[in-house]
């Protein structure tokens, strides 16, 4: 209940009659050349064709059933993307795949599943290819489209066998950049005090994902004697972890509920003036306003970054990191760890054999 938070916080502000659940927070995903697009107003929106359709539609929609009709891949999207939001997936994930489907079938794609072979996804990734988008890009679309392929073997259509055995285009790896301490100050600096400012610290000092930021509530502040947690309820893959919270971000949420947070029956703990929650579309505007004064981007996974690598710097444990995180495996926590040039030289004279 929120009246059981105020206490262990301190909080001084008492809030009342809130709903608990959530928005869908302006969720934004790439486009085929990698920039940002926002997800339209009705939320999923029509994966193919002209016509519309709502993730409600969508979930209303009639099986297929395999073999004759159900060979062709719009409505099989259609069934994949249904089964998807029925397993939980959040709907900005839901949106990606559907964005990549949709430029895919509306630029040449295949139109029946016989058609999807291995021959046509190598000569898709060919054509992206000579189009010079970036790897990443390529990489999401192989991915999409090697999913879709095995969603629908798994769900009794005949699938060409040699499409699942495609092997991933590679994405040259680079160094996982963070903020030094000078650039934090100046982001800092330039956002303004209230919600601005705590969304910085707890994405500084939690590493969380933004839509799991902006998907906190107030009974997601969680006490534990001297410890203090936020609880993220459906992470990626709609997965629940705690996230410590250490004194020095405690002290600032404390701070923030007490005196800044305007009143509002809302239960989310990001809350603008005019009494409106706080979305990924809202804080991806902040950003954006910030890189002018500060002069360089401003991103808000490079907070997970400086946030995993600074925790492993202080002598952090790499199997809390990966909990922390929410990753489900070490090789996922290693992309976002990286030794910068000063770690690779310290000690470096007394190590090297010449």
């Amino acid at each position: 209940m929120l009246e059981n938070i105020d206490k262990p916080l301190g909080f001084s502000k008492t809030v009342g009659g809130a709903q608990t659940g959530r928005g869908r927070g302006g969720q934004r995903f790439a486009d085929p050349g990698g920039r940002p697009r926002a997800v339209p107003e009705g939320g999923l929106s029509g994966l193919v064709g002209s016509q519309p359709e709502t993730l409600r539609q969508l979930l209303d929609a009639p099986r297929l059933q395999p073999g004759t009709s159900g060979s062709r891949v719009e409505p099989l999207v259609r069934e994949w993307l249904q089964d998807l939001a029925v397993l939980g997936r959040s709907e900005r994930t839901i949106g990606w795949y559907q964005q990549k489907m949709r430029w895919y079938l509306g630029n040449g794609g295949v139109q029946t599943l016989p058609e999807l072979t291995a021959y046509e996804l190598k000569r898709f990734l060919a054509e992206l290819q000579g189009r010079e988008l970036a790897p990443n890009t390529v990489h999401g679309f192989f991915e999409v489209i090697k999913a879709f392929g095995n969603w629908a073997l798994r769900e009794g259509y005949e699938v060409d066998a040699a499409l699942l055995r495609v092997r991933s285009p590679k994405v040259p790896v680079t160094e996982m950049e963070t903020y030094s301490e000078s650039q934090l100050s100046a982001i800092l600096e330039a956002a303004p005090e209230g919600w601005p400012r705590m969304a910085v610290l707890v994405l500084l000092g939690t590493g969380m994902r933004l839509s799991e930021l902006c998907g906190l509530t107030l009974p997601d502040i969680e006490e534990d004697g001297e410890a203090s947690f936020l609880k993220i309820q459906k992470g990626k893959g709609a997965k629940f972890r705690r996230v410590p919270v250490s004194r020095r971000l405690r002290k600032e949420l404390v701070r923030y509920l007490n005196r800044v947070r305007p009143d509002s029956s809302l239960p989310q703990l990001l809350v603008r003036r005019d009494g409106k929650a706080v979305r990924v579309e809202t804080i991806t505007e902040l950003f954006q306003r910030v890189r002018k004064q500060v002069g360089f981007p401003v991103h808000a996974h490079k907070f997970r970054h400086t946030f995993a690598t600074e925790y492993l710097r202080q002598g952090g444990d790499i199997e809390r990191l990966r909990r922390i995180l929410g990753h489900t495996s070490y090789v996922m926590v290693m992309r976002y760890v990286h030794l910068d040039k000063t770690d690779l030289y310290r000690d470096f004279d007394l190590r090297s054999p010449f």
